[in-house]
This record gives structure tokens, sequence and C-alpha cells, in this order.
């Protein structure tokens, strides 16, 4: 077995990082080891060339916004070259690869520094969670950049089809402790990645992290110091080779999770990696998540929880305090197999049912070098284990495996319309290929925690069975899994296809070009700007559809193009929500614009159907006092534009100048100092202006066909279900639009239509008096507006598994709302679930609401305050849910 090539350790970063390996005895104790020297003295890199008609950024007055500029300007093909030296950005750079919406995608964009040494972003300093963030992008290459100390995700991707992360450093420095970012490089519901030549350092969770995905390729990295060093969760069809990961608290992680957005995880090879010394003690955060990555044992090389068809074979894996190798089914992360987990997860119309299981099959652990295993096993989850081993055997094994899933699938009891509870877990199959086997790895122990047709009525007590050198246990073994290729435009990647990594040429490959994909139409550029002459007193319709005009008076909306807020040309309508999105005090003038002789279609439940030429207005101004929004002394701060284009919605965010005469446009975002006075104290603070980018993270909306699609959030039928007061008197929103021409198919029964009740900014006053039903009815409301336009299947954070729409009922999808449903990708602090009916300080939900800090707050963006009413009021809700199992 060859050793790990020294070259991939780079000389500037393992020169300056002390591994604090975990010790003898509890978690808490550490102690100092100095990693062994490489073997021969690394080449000094080379520096990265750049193409010509590269775009060089310049740093100017704002790096942050000049790199967010560029991104947003991106067309196909384009190389983005970000400046050496070390930086301090005040925001996350965000791309996406359709910015404006308009379906128009720039593919083979290029984003790239001189060298992870030599180009150094920190974020230490940043107003948002993430360093990089990139979405929607097909066949995006990052490479040859360091980001450090992002307070949440060093890069993180999202619904992307082509990736390339190369020669990246994503490093949290100093102390390692839950303060630190959660993921290094985080792509997560993305197709065909390839991650080579990284390094990662202090993540609070795993420093690479691929969730939610299929069709990865993870080589040639090194992880070092997180509390994962490389974890694989949800995915398939992934190869991690070549990788080292050290000093880490376990080594490599192989999860499948019960998240419950569809995507779950099969056909996973870890072969060819240097696994050693992964004895960290573990800093993430405590958490009651049965399975976050708190969980894992300090000294532990190679994780496998609950994932189907694993191979792990021609892997060194040396000197870890607990074990080498472990294999487990959900329920030693939940081991109430009839009570908690039959809550959590086997309910109708839960995880289970959506297709999750939690029992391993198919895992074929062979032909690795193992040595110097289970010299001092620790780690809190496996406290009775360690101590029922070291009593009755007097060591730990080498390698691990729980047998509890299949102890559970073959009693019989928990599979079919008969079972006592459907976990929808048949018998392990007779001819062996669910089986988990173990063979040729040396003279190494092995343990089982429970025979496999352990009795069905003694579920309770263990077998602990255990083999000094093999003899029966997991002695079998099974078919090899296919090679898992990367397929980028024309090029395809994997092991043995485009490197010399022996024993994968001839066989057979898993690879596809995915289902992410892209629209058609939209404008070139920012169209023609010709166009943006505004005359008369009609809207400059042409404008609006054909250009992104650099004024806001440009397209003529208002009678006084300094006046948003007062009288609209060609019948533009005022509007308000019912229960508005929270955006910190502002006081929101709302206006939509039909073109003359058209309407939009009425939707039940989803956003309204408006024609091509549609544009929805919504202007921003701080109050002075929060408890006088709208007087004479309120700042008008911002306008946004979301424009119906023939290729779909576009966003223009427009920011008013000095004298407020003008709105600019402002594609990068801004940032403004700002104070308000609320309930008697002034509040300072950082106002932020959302860049293109991130008009499109909130609204985009993912339908059948995997396109992220911009989306307006407000216009539905039970945000505008009440009365406006227009200058002729007060009226229904809704009979007004369909009077005014620009609505039809509006149900002549407005009662019947499922409404969202009122929410003032300042809340509602005393609850105390309010029913329960009136609480849940306000709650739902506000949780629909301001977080479901991204909590729901279709929308950015369709990965978490929330689902808060209105029209969704509580009862019935508890674990959709959050009761007792564990965070996928956030542990909350020390908070383990996202709603613990009865108690709001122990809800997630509860505290990213009241949180500011980036990283915590929810939503990410969008607000920089709390909103003290609407905290107050899921407070509320939580506290009169009734009591669920997690509650104790």
């Amino acid at each position: 077995m060859r050793e790990k090539r020294s070259w991939l350790l780079p000389t500037l970063l393992a020169s300056a990082v002390a591994l604090n390996l975990a010790g003898c005895g509890s978690d808490d104790e550490t102690v100092t080891v100095t990693p062994p020297p490489p073997t021969t003295t690394p080449p000094e890199p080379e520096g990265p060339t750049f193409p010509e008609g590269a775009i060089m950024v310049e740093v100017g007055e704002n790096l942050g916004a000049n790199i967010t500029e560029a991104f947003i300007n991106a067309q196909s093909g384009d190389v983005i070259v970000l400046p050496e030296g070390e930086f301090k950005l005040d925001r996350t750079l965000l791309f996406d690869g359709d910015a404006d919406g308009d379906g128009v995608f720039a593919k083979n964009v290029t984003i790239m520094g001189y060298g992870q040494d030599k180009t150094i972003l920190d974020f230490s300093e940043a107003a948002s969670g993430d360093g990089i963030f990139v979405q929607n992008a097909v066949n995006i290459t990052i490479q040859d950049l360091s980001v450090n100390e992002a307070k949440n995700n060093g890069i993180k991707l999202k619904n992307s089809n082509g990736i390339i992360l190369r020669r990246l450093a994503t490093i949290w420095a100093g102390e390692l402790n839950e303060e630190n970012g959660a993921y290094g490089l985080y792509p997560v519901e993305c197709q065909n990645i390839l991650i080579e030549d990284t390094y990662v350092r202090g993540s609070a969770d795993a420093g690479i992290y691929v969730g939610q995905s299929e069709y990865i390729v993870v080589r040639r990295n090194v992880a070092i110091e997180n509390v994962a060093g490389i974890e694989i969760e949800n995915s398939k069809y992934a190869d991690v080779y070549d990788n080292h990961a050290v000093a880490n608290t376990g080594g490599i992680l192989v999860f499948d999770l019960p998240i419950g957005n569809h995507r779950y995880g099969s056909s996973v090879r870890i072969f060819d990696n240097l696994v050693e010394g992964n004895n960290t003690k573990n800093f993430a955060n405590a958490s009651a998540n049965p399975a976050g990555v708190h969980i894992v044992p300090p000294g532990t090389g190679i994780i496998i929880l609950s994932t189907d068809d694993v191979e792990i074979f021609n892997n060194v894996i040396r000197d870890h305090d607990t074990l080498s190798i472990t294999a487990s089914s959900f329920f030693i992360a939940e081991p109430d197999v009839t009570g908690a987990f039959a809550m959590n997860y086997a309910q109708p119309g839960g995880i289970i049912d959506d297709g999750w299981r939690a029992v391993p099959r198919n895992i074929h652990i062979h032909s690795n070098e193992i040595t110097n295993s289970g010299s001092n096993p620790n780690g809190y989850l496996i406290e009775d284990i360690i101590g029922a081993y070291t009593q009755i055997h007097g060591v730990f094994p080498a390698i691990l495996y729980d047998g509890l899933g299949e102890a559970v699938a073959n009693s019989g009891l928990f599979a079919g319309p008969s079972a006592m509870i459907d976990y929808k877990e048949p018998p392990f199959a007779a001819d062996g290929s669910d089986n988990v086997c173990v063979s040729n790895n040396g003279d190494v122990s092995l343990g089982q925690l429970y025979a496999g047709d352990h009795s069905p009525a003694t579920l309770e007590v263990p077998d602990i069975l255990f083999e000094s050198s093999q003899d029966k246990l997991m002695n079998c073994t099974q078919v090899s899994l296919p090679v898992h290729t990367v397929t980028i435009g024309d090029e395809v990647f994997g092991c043995g296809i485009d490197d010399d990594t022996a024993g994968c040429d001839g066989g057979e490959t898993v690879g596809n070009g995915g289902s992410i994909g892209e629209g058609e139409g939209g404008l070139v550029g920012d169209g023609d700007l010709s166009l943006c002459e505004a005359s008369g007193s009609e809207v400059n319709w042409s404008a609006l559809l054909g250009a992104n005009c650099a004024n806001l008076s440009d397209y003529n909306l208002f009678a006084d193009s300094a006046n948003p807020k007062g009288a609209a040309n060609s019948g533009g309508m005022p509007y308000d929500l019912n229960s508005p999105l929270f955006t910190d005090y502002t006081s929101k003038y709302r206006y939509v614009f039909v073109p003359g002789g058209e309407a939009a279609a009425y939707d039940a439940q989803e956003v309204f159907d408006f024609p091509v030429g549609t544009v929805l207005v919504k202007t921003f101004a701080m109050p002075d006092d929060t408890a006088t929004p709208g007087n004479e002394n309120e700042e008008i701060l911002e306008t946004r534009l979301l424009i119906h284009r023939e290729a779909g919605w576009s966003a223009l965010p427009y920011v008013w100048n000095a004298n407020k005469d003008e709105a600019v446009l402002a594609k990068p975002g801004s940032i403004m100092n700002q104070s308000v006075v609320h309930k008697g104290e002034t509040i300072e603070f950082d106002y932020v202006v959302p860049s293109l980018n991130q008009c499109k993270q909130c609204h985009q909306y993912s339908g059948e066909d995997g396109i992220a699609r911009f989306m307006p959030i407000g216009p539905k039928a039970r945000h505008l279900n009440g009365n406006y007061e227009y200058a002729d008197g007060s009226t229904n929103q809704l009979t007004a639009w369909t009077a005014h021409g620009i609505l039809t198919g509006t149900p002549a029964d407005l009662a019947s239509i499922p409404t969202v009740p009122a929410f003032e900014l300042l809340g509602n006053g005393d609850l105390s008096g309010a029913t329960d039903a009136e609480v849940m009815d306000l709650a739902k409301g506000y949780l629909d507006i301001n977080c479901a336009h991204c909590h729901r299947p279709e929308g950015n954070a369709s990965n978490t598994g929330l689902k808060l729409e209105y029209w969704r009922p509580y009862e019935g999808n508890e674990q959709a709302h959050g009761e007792c449903k564990s965070p996928v990708a956030y542990g909350g602090g020390s908070l383990g679930y996202d709603i613990v009916p009865g108690n709001p300080d122990e809800s997630i939900t509860h505290f990213r609401m009241a949180a500011t800090e980036p990283g915590d707050r929810m939503p990410e963006i969008g607000r920089s305050l709390a909103h003290d009413a609407g905290v107050d009021l899921i407070r509320e809700w939580i506290t009169r849910l009734p009591a669920a199992t997690c509650s104790e």
C-alpha cells in the first residue's frame, strides 16, 4: 500500500498548522502532536496563467462591490480574476448563473485568484454568513484562492451543474471551537462536482461537504483539523480518493440523514486515501440532533451511517484512538426504536414515506491497511458500547458494525402493512446482496454489536460480538461498485479517466450530464439602453421590457419621478400585504403596473399569473421612529423593481441619491449606515440593499424542470385579501384589482379564500387573550411571508426539509413545520430541534429569528435587526404547541 503523495500538503499551509489531537481519557482532554514532515520537499507551486480577455477585478474603493458587479455582469466563457493580496470583505460574494432571472445562463465561467496563498479573502468582518455563494450555475470553476474566517460557510454552491473547485483553501485559523464556520467547501443539491487539490482547515462541521448531490469526484485534497474532514451526505455516485484526512475528529463520513426533500444517498466509493490521526476533540456545536457531526467520536477514521451501497478499499487508515472504520444504522444515533424514532420519522407522510431508510445495506470494506487503532476509545455517543467491549473483551475493535439495523430488519416487525410500525425495512436479501462485508484488511479486530439474526424479542440486549482476527464476523464479499465520473461540458473526469490512478481502468462507469439546465431568451447584457428616455405621462413600457436602465426615472413610473410614494402613471395601483415581510422596520410602498388591456390570472395558492410587461415596484423608507412610520421625517432608501419580461421575471435594485431626486441602478447592492428610534431607544445599524444576485437568492422558484426561475413573493390571494385605503375610499384589494381590469378569475365569495391574518409592524398587542387557533393562524401567516419563499420544496432552502407555506396544515405536517425536527446543516448553538413545542428557548427557529449575527440570523439576508414583534409572536406560538417527544 503506497504512502500519500507529499505534495498534497501545500507548503504554505501545512507549515503553519499544529495538530491538536485528542489524547487519553475523555473527549475534553487534548495533547499537541506535531505532524510528520513530508518525505520529500514539495515543489514550489507554479503561479496561474490568465487567458487573454480575462476580467481583472480592481481593488478600488470597495473590493466586495467590485467583485459582486463582475459576477453580475459575467457572460458565458468569462474568466474573472480576483486581485493578489489579502483583503477583508464586507459581504458574501454571490454568483448566480442567471443573475437577473431572465432565463439566460452564463455558462463556463471561471472565478480565480493568483493562488491560494496569494489571493486571500478574509470574511471575518462581513455582514453576512457565507464567503462565496454560487447558485444556478452551469459549468463553474473556482480556483487558486483562499476564503478565510467566513461566519457560516467558506464556499457554498447550490442548484448548479458542472462544478470544479480546484487549488482552493478555506481556513478558520487559531483555536478550534464551535464559533468557527460550518463547512469549508459546500456543494448542495448539485450535479457533476469535481473537488481537487484543495486545503480545508478548522470547520466546526465538515471541511469538504457534498450534500444531496450526484456525480461527484473528491480527490487529492487535504482536510486537517475539522470536525469531519470529508463528508458525503445524502448523495449518489461519489468517488473519494487520493485524499489526506488528518487530525480531524472523524476522517471521512458517508451519511444518509432524514431530511425530507426526496434526496437520499447510495453508491459511494472511498479508496486510496490516507486517513490518519483523526483524534481531535469534537468541537461542533453540542446538539440534540441525533446524527449531527457532534456525535462523531474523536479518534474515528471512517464512518458509514445509514447509507446503502458503499465500498471502502485500498485506504491507509492508522493511528486512531477509538476505531478505524464503523458502519451503523441510524438506530445507533436514535436507539429508541419504537419510541422517538417512530414519532420522528415513521409518521404518515413523514421522512420514511419520503424515501429515507435507516438501515445500511451492501457495504463492502476490503483491502485496507489498518494499524494502531483503539488505544484510547472515547466519545459520549458510544460510551456504553466502549464500556461493554472493554469489560467483556478487554479491547475495542478496529472495525465495528452495529448490526442493530440488520437485526431490526430481519425481525420482521417493522416492514409491511401488518408490521407493528412500518419502517419499510424488509429482511436482508437471502442472496447476501444486502450484507455488510469485511475482507482482506490484514490482522485487525472486528466487532458486531448485534447479530444479524438477533432475536426480535430481545432487541434491547446487544450481543457484543468480537473477533481479534477475522473468522466468521462479516466474512463475505460484495460486487465492486462502478467508477463514478463527472461530466462538465465535453470533458469527463474521474478515476482512471483523466488521471493515472491504478485499479480504475476497464470497469463499469457511472456518469451523466445531469438535469439542472437552463432557459432561453432574455436580454443580452443591459439590453438596448437607447430605450431609456422617459417622456409624457405613460410608463416607458419598451424600456421595462428591453433595458436595465441606469436611473429609475427612465421608466417613467410616477408622475413625480422623485416621489415613488405618490401618483403612478398608466394606471399603476398601490397595494399592501396583510402580514408584510419584515425589513429593518422600514415603511414599504408597493405598486403594481400592468400594461393596458392585459390582466393577471387569479391563482388560489401561488403568485398570480401576471402578463408580460407587468412591473411590481417596492420602495423602502426608514422612519425616524418606528411608532410613526410614514411621517415627513422618514428617509427614502431604495426602490426595487420586479419586471416580467419575455423570458421571465427580472429584478433591479435602485438606490436613492443624497438629494433624493433620483434612484440609481445598484447591481452590487449597497450598505448604508442607518438609525431608527424603536421603543424610545436609538438603534444604529448597517442597512443592506441586496445585490441583484441576492434578489434571486430569495425569489427563486424551482419548477418540475429543475430550472430555478425568478418569482415574486407577495402578490398571492391570501396576502391581498384585505382592504386598502385608496384615494376614493377603503376597498378590498382583490375587488379593486378586478374592477380596475388587472385581475381576472377572482372568486365571487372573497370569504372563501384562505387568508393570512393582518399582523402589524409593531405587533397586534397582547396575545394572551387570543385563542390557540388565532395564534396558530397569525404565526403561520408570519412564517409564510417571511420564510416560506425559501422554506418550501421549490425554494432555495429546499434542502432543509422545512415546509412553512400557509396553506400546509400544521396538523399532520408537524415535522415539516420543524416540530422535533433536527436541522440538516445548522445546530443553532446548543439547540437540537427547529421547534420544541412548549419551549421556544430550546427552538432553533426562535433563536435564529431573534439573532442578528451573520451565520445565525434567519432570514440570512434582508435584515440586520430582529423583528421583536415577530419574535414574540413565534415565541407565543411555540409556547402553546402541544407537547411532543422532544419537549421533555
